[in-house]
């Protein structure tokens, strides 16, 4: 298992409901890859850097994430296919370095 990191955009318009249906259909996509959600952090409503499908804001949601790659394979189908999610980011997580007397 690794771990990996996803940002999602979603469509500013969205409802609280329909928000926290779309946070639980993404933990359901993660679990049936066999994967798991360790952390899910809400930054909420924010402005964009630049317009996506004419919108100037959008709705950030960060999840990190323990799975195996194949597992990853169907969720980022169903991302691209979620008409609520405006753009996602997944990526593979770096595990933090041990500081060592070398590196001081």
């Amino acid at each position: 298992m690794r771990d990996y990191e996803l940002t999602i955009i979603a469509d500013p318009g969205l409802d609280e409901k329909d928000q926290k249906s779309l946070r639980e259909k993404i933990k359901k996509n993660v679990e049936a890859g066999k994967g798991k959600v360790t952390k899910e952090d809400i930054w909420g409503l924010k402005r964009l850097s630049y317009p996506i499908a004419k919108k100037e804001d959008g709705f950030y949601v960060f999840y990190i994430l323990r799975s195996e790659p194949a597992g990853l394979v169907e969720l980022e189908k169903n991302l691209k296919l979620e008409e609520k999610i405006m753009r996602y980011l997944l990526i593979k997580r770096e595990r933090k370095r041990a500081a060592t007397a070398k590196d001081q």
